[in-house]
C-alpha cells in the first residue's frame, strides 16, 4: 500500500497517461508520477501537493489544479523531506537517494512545462 501522486494536464494523450502506470516506480516523476509506501513519516507527496490530499471525493477523477510556481516553491523542502526519509526510514545514504530525489525534481519540471504551454496548471491526483 502507498501513496500514488499523478499529473493530468490538457491535451494529455492516453500514451502519456499509460506511461504513469509504472507498477509504483519511486523515479518516474518526468512522466508526472510520483510513489510514496506507508512506511512512516515524513511523507514527501503530502507537501509538495498538500491539496491533493484535501480535496472533495468528485475531484479525485480530475484532480485539483496546482500551480507551477506553488510546486516550485515547495521543492526544497519537500527534498529535505525525502532525503529525511529515506535516511531514517531506509537507512540509505545520498548517493543512493539521488535518483529518488531527481523524480520529485522532473515531477515539478513537467508540471511547469505542461502549465507553460497549456496556460493552465497541471491538476494533481493523490490516490492513497
Amino acid at each position: 500500500m502507498g501513496i500514488d501522486i499523478y499529473a493530468r494536464w490538457d491535451g494529455q494523450t492516453d500514451e502519456e497517461r499509460e506511461a504513469q502506470y509504472c507498477g509504483f516506480s519511486i523515479v518516474s516523476g518526468h512522466v508526472g508520477y510520483l510513489r510514496e509506501a506507508y512506511h512512516g513519516e515524513p511523507y514527501a507527496t503530502r507537501y509538495l501537493v498538500a491539496e491533493a490530499f484535501s480535496r472533495p471525493d468528485d475531484e479525485e477523477e480530475d484532480g485539483v489544479p496546482i500551480a507551477a510556481a506553488l510546486l516550485q516553491e515547495r521543492l526544497p523542502h519537500t527534498l529535505a523531506l525525502a532525503r529525511q526519509r529515506h535516511k531514517v526510514i531506509y537507512q540509505e545514504e545520498d548517493e543512493t537517494i539521488v535518483p529518488y530525489l531527481k523524480s520529485y525534481e522532473d515531477f515539478v519540471e513537467l508540471c511547469a512545462r505542461k502549465e507553460a504551454n497549456t496556460g493552465k496548471p497541471c491538476r494533481i491526483v493523490a490516490s492513497y
